[in-house]
């Protein structure tokens, strides 16, 4: 059986006749994390820290520069038994103290190899600047002295009176936005219109400033609480996707005791930004709409906002809420010590390491490990992506540029790194031809099951269901109902529906047959007479009968009728007796609902391909689909594509499908009828088939959703096709 922690080491003679210490100037403190005890180094000259567990610290407290690694070694071995380090282990945390600059050895060439140290690590962090280029740091100023000034004056905000406030202020400006939310959610279609961003980055400047002036106060206000030296040194801009916001380096808060005393500093800075939004939601709401600091109010509530739930609090990447959950977890340097389980996961159970370092030192922490690792690995791969098509649709060449550094850090990096361990690391010299191995096949496993093994490809679109005829019978003219036919009935052509009357135009209708006849008995009698007097009588009658028509149309217009057979349904139709109805409104349909057809809206990328690879089968008939009906959820319908639109369109057929009916296309905003979408789409046209035994039938007005099934392709070949959409649709290329 393999031993997880094997006393000794073959490297062991290269450190064992060393004599270090520890520097002078680095400080130690003592923290508790998950009930256990562990000691942090601070090496004041840099504000860096550095964590040991009890035995780490036992061994290097014994480093006093005239024992050797051998006796500290020994002696810890007889105090602690079992618990002591290992070799390796020992090994391992010198060469740590060594890359942290913590340790000093009396040795020829020493001062030489730390000065060398130190450059690679300097050259680390240059490299990792400019391949963070989305999120690059640059240090501009220390703030101590301005913190040390400011703590006693502000300090007591982050105390149990100013807690006090922050809540009241809170929930008061909360109360005035009662009953304001389709203001507030008006008003934000125009935040990233030209005219209000620099506005909007004016407030985005003032609340970042204070909010990192909140990290700097709230680190020298829980110093003074613990009784702690706590130092800010480091103030900048970091370059967040580009654009210049303001940073403070907290990491002094790693030396207080109380993880609510670290947590809170983590959240000072949104803890004042919030504060500030209050203020501005305060006078948001008692300014007038077209005033600069309305605008400028709501600019900041937006900031507070959008910045702090999509950034600051979001635990999966580096930012406030990934220190804070940390630092409530007991879990310091999450991110890294999770990724170095998942190397450790794979060292030990595919390479076959003896004895790889595992990060996590109990069973809770190997659990919050793996499932961190593996979420912010791929929410981290997510927002990258986000941001590059972002950037790029609004500044095109600095999207490419972010788009080549995305793809070197993310591709081109690993896989140096990856073949550089294989092929020179110490730690596989026993195992690098089973690593080897392993790692080319599951390459080429994933390449084949990626690039070769066809997958199912298949896509979605919002559908309705409708009759297949469907008539829309309006007034023709305006009139008192006198009778409607009962909804439901089923109908023939030509069948009356509604009768209306309007005794005004059968009063103007009696006056124009009357003014007819007479003007058609003085034209006979003319004609006897006098012919040139008979020319213009004839002119008259003529007028006269044309003007008689009109109204006899009219009058046949209150008569509604049907004009196929179907089945007659009006909303109002026990209402519609006696009611009067102006000309065109809406009295009910003739639909033949024993006969259905679905339309749905494909969007721009399904649209296309439908199009491209033809509706219709080999075999001559529609391609084949799947319905699935959300009012029975259990059953698969069926149908076949008999239509496909040859260009996109943003009239909706149906407001049934849009956001503000509660379906799944997206609508503009600026139409208040809910039809118009915000994206041209393509309707497809669907005959169902009968349902499948023992399923309620479609019915129409249901919303249905509509699975198309393409030729099966690689998973690689489905997205590269995706991936071409996606540049099309946002990069307008």
């Amino acid at each position: 059986m393999a031993i997880d922690r094997p006393t000794f080491n073959e490297s062991w003679y290269r450190v064992a006749e060393m004599a270090p210490r520890m520097r002078s100037l680095v400080q130690v403190f003592r923290q508790h994390y998950r009930g256990r005890l562990w000691y942090v180094f601070r090496d004041p000259s840099n504000n860096q820290f550095f964590r040991v567990d009890e035995s780490g610290y036992r061994f290097v407290a014994m480093l006093d520069g005239k024992r050797t690694v051998t006796q500290a070694w020994d002696a810890c071995n007889e105090q602690l038994g079992d618990a002591a380090p290992t070799q390796g282990e020992a090994i391992q945390l010198l060469g740590q103290l060594y890359t942290n600059n913590l340790i000093h050895a009396d040795l020829p060439g020493d001062t030489m190899g730390m000065f060398d140290r130190y450059k690679k690590r300097m050259g680390r962090e240059v490299r990792g600047w400019f391949m963070n280029i989305m999120f690059a740091r640059i240090p501009l100023y220390d703030p101590e002295r301005l913190l040390n000034l400011l703590s006693p004056l502000l300090g007591w905000i982050f105390g149990p009176v100013g807690l006090g406030l922050w809540f009241a202020v809170i929930g008061f400006a909360l109360y005035g936005l009662t009953g304001r939310t389709e203001e507030l959610f008006d008003q934000s279609q125009n935040v990233l219109s030209p005219a209000n961003l620099p506005l909007l980055y004016i407030a985005f400047a003032v609340l970042k400033g204070l909010h990192e002036l909140g990290h700097g106060l709230a680190v020298k206000y829980f110093g003074k609480q613990e009784r702690v030296a706590s130092e800010v040194h480091t103030v900048g801009l970091m370059l967040m996707v580009l654009t210049p916001v303001p940073y403070v380096d907290a990491s002094s808060a790693w030396a207080f005791r109380s993880r609510w005393s670290r947590a809170f500093v983590g959240a000072a800075g949104m803890y004042v930004e919030l504060a500030v939004a209050a203020f501005a939601a305060i006078v948001w709401a008692r300014t007038g709409s077209q005033s600069t600091a309305h605008v400028l109010a709501y600019n900041a509530m937006f900031v507070a906002s959008v910045s702090t739930l999509l950034f600051n609090a979001n635990p999966l990447i580096r930012f406030d809420g990934y220190y804070i959950f940390s630092d409530l977890t007991e879990l310091p340097n999450l991110y890294q010590r999770s990724k170095d389980y998942l190397y450790y996961l794979v060292k030990r159970h595919v390479y076959g390491v003896i004895s790889p370092r595992n990060p996590a030192h109990s069973p809770g922490e190997a659990r919050w490990f793996l499932s961190y690792g593996l979420v912010s690995a791929l929410y981290r791969v997510f927002l990258g992506v986000t941001i590059v098509f972002f950037v790029a649709g609004q500044l095109f060449f600095i999207g490419m540029l972010m788009a080549g550094a995305a793809i070197v850090t993310f591709l081109v990096v690993p896989w140096v790194k990856w073949g550089k361990y294989l092929t020179a690391h110490q730690e596989l010299y026993r195992c690098r031809s089973r690593a080897a191995l392993t790692s080319v096949g599951a390459v080429l496993a994933v390449a084949f099951l990626v690039g070769v093994v066809p997958v199912p490809d298949r896509d979605r679109a919002p559908a309705l269901v409708e009759p297949a005829s469907l008539e829309r019978l309006y007034a023709g003219a305006e009139g008192f109902v006198t009778r409607a036919a009962t909804s439901g009935e089923a109908v023939e052509a030509g069948t009356a529906l509604v009768l209306s009357e309007n005794r005004a135009l059968s009063n103007e209708h009696a006056r124009l047959a009357s003014e007819l006849k007479q003007a058609q008995v003085r034209f006979r009698a003319a004609m006897r007479e006098d012919i040139a007097l008979a020319q213009a009588l004839r002119g008259r009658v003529d007028a006269q009968r044309e003007q008689l028509g009109r109204v006899t149309e009219d009058m046949k217009r209150l008569r509604s009728t049907a004009k196929g057979t179907g089945t007659w349904v009006s909303a109002n139709a026990e209402r519609l007796s006696g009611r009067f109805v102006p000309r065109g409104e809406l009295l009910g349909v003739v639909a033949t609902l024993d006969a259905l057809v679905v339309r749905a809206a494909a969007d721009q990328y399904l649209g296309p391909r439908l199009d491209a690879q033809s509706a219709l089968a080999n075999d001559g008939e529609g391609r084949a689909v799947e319905l699935r009906n959300p009012n029975a959820p259990g059953y698969t319908y069926r149908g076949r594509v008999f239509h496909v639109a040859r260009a996109g369109n943003n009239e909706l057929f149906s407001p049934a499908l849009g956001y503000f009916a509660g379906g799944s296309v997206a609508t503009d905003q600026d139409d208040q009828s809910g039809r118009k979408a915000s994206e041209a789409f393509f309707e497809i046209r669907i005959q169902p088939d009968p349902p499948p035994e023992g399923a309620p039938p479609l019915r129409a007005g249901q919303r249905l959703e509509v699975r198309f099934t393409f030729e099966r392709k690689p998973v690689a070949q489905q997205l590269w096709l995706a991936l071409r959409q996606l540049l099309q649709k946002r990069l307008n290329i």
